[in-house]
């Protein structure tokens, strides 16, 4: 595969997912990541103006306090069942739940803040969860490179750009940014992660809705703090999460939102970017709209108090979504869930196609993506 078109497809955020193939666990149906996928065509020019910003994006790098690995990344998970787990975790503890082939993983917020990086393997593939305190962001990537298939792990490079983590793959050395999901330099630059979905959410919530779920040990192999966030606290006002601006210096910045309000950044399939005011779309529930051209919802599920986004396009048409007791389409009444799938009706078993997504504080998905466009529910 050409190296240009990689870079193209991860600055401008080119996802060309295919649909999502499905799992049941405990009656219900759950995703299965997408399968890699080619990239479109693209002109010299966007690969020139690609290549430009990975340069802008490795000179503005500044090392954090941390040394290299100084925040060490957790590579040989252990796991307890959700009824071990209620001796260390409260009802109102964050956690970054996923269910990969079926299986599903909870998180702890107050363990990933100490690590940053946890590096598994679920059905024979590569994952890694990823947590950047400083930004607010939850990222799930597989880690299988597009250009030659190797498998990647991760841990902190000590450096951060945007004030973002700055992940290295230890095949290669090559720097990621996390918000990103490409390399900007060494061996594996302008590679794209394919990523995957998370839900940020509370315990007492995720368990509640997956009582088998396997969650992350304390055992970590590591001696820390697991009480206490060096940043603050997301259940109290006046800590980092809520006050000021970023630590570090950020590549462009806008009033448009305050800094660190929560929005949930969108990477839409023809490169374009938008951001959706979280607190916005949990009062509406939902949001069924279209941004350049291209026909999305955003599904907010009120008992886990997140939402993904996805495209509403299914076969040759597009659907039209509202809020009753649950999400339902207009054209056949079909009930969906936060995965995007139709779990009753006609259209029961029907996969939507899911846009990568994920919450962010505004000031970093703007640093980032400053051509982005805010859609109010």
């Amino acid at each position: 595969m050409e190296r240009g078109l990689i870079w193209v497809g991860a600055l401008l955020g080119l996802v060309f997912a295919g649909c999502l193939s499905t799992e049941t666990l405990a009656g219900e149906t759950l995703h299965m990541p997408p399968e890699p996928h080619e990239q479109a065509n693209f002109t010299p020019q966007q690969v020139q103006v690609a290549e430009q910003r990975l340069a802008e994006l490795e000179a503005n790098l500044v090392v954090g306090n941390p040394r290299k690995d100084g925040i060490p990344a957790i590579d040989n998970p252990t796991y307890v069942s959700a009824q071990e787990a209620e001796q260390f975790m409260e009802d109102d503890d964050g956690i970054f739940g996923i269910v990969y082939q079926g299986t599903a993983k909870a998180f702890p917020q107050k363990i990933l803040v100490w690590h940053e990086i946890v590096n598994d393997q679920i059905a024979g593939d590569r994952i890694s969860v990823t947590y950047c305190p400083l930004t607010g962001t939850v990222m799930g990537f597989r880690g299988a490179s597009l250009v030659d298939g190797h498998a990647l792990t991760f841990g902190t490079s000590g450096k951060l750009v945007n004030s973002n983590l700055v992940m290295y793959d230890r095949q290669t050395d090559s720097e990621w940014p996390q918000m990103l999901g490409a390399a900007i330099n060494g061996p594996n630059k302008g590679n794209q992660l394919e990523q995957f979905p998370t839900i940020w959410t509370t315990w007492g919530r995720w368990k509640a809705r997956y009582p088998n779920t396997e969650v992350l040990s304390l055992q970590t192999g590591f001696a820390r703090d697991y009480g206490y966030d060096p940043y603050g606290s997301y259940r109290q006002t006046n800590t980092y999460y809520q006050q000021d601006g970023p630590f570090f210096p950020v590549l462009a910045s806008s009033d448009a939102l305050t800094p660190k309000k929560v929005v949930i950044g969108i990477k839409f399939e023809d490169g374009s970017m938008a951001a959706i005011p979280k607190d916005e779309l949990r009062a509406n529930g939902i949001l069924s709209g279209t941004h350049n051209d291209q026909a999305f919802v955003a599904i907010y599920n009120r008992q886990l108090e997140d939402a993904l986004v996805y495209s509403r396009t299914v076969g040759n048409e597009t659907l039209n979504f509202r809020l009753e007791n649950q999400t339902v389409d207009e054209e056949t009444g079909s009930e969906w869930n936060i995965w995007g799938q139709a779990t009753s009706g006609e259209l029961q078993g029907t996969q939507l196609r899911y846009l990568d997504s994920f919450d962010a504080m505004w000031f970093a998905w703007y640093a980032y993506f400053p051509d982005t466009t805010i859609i109010n529910p």
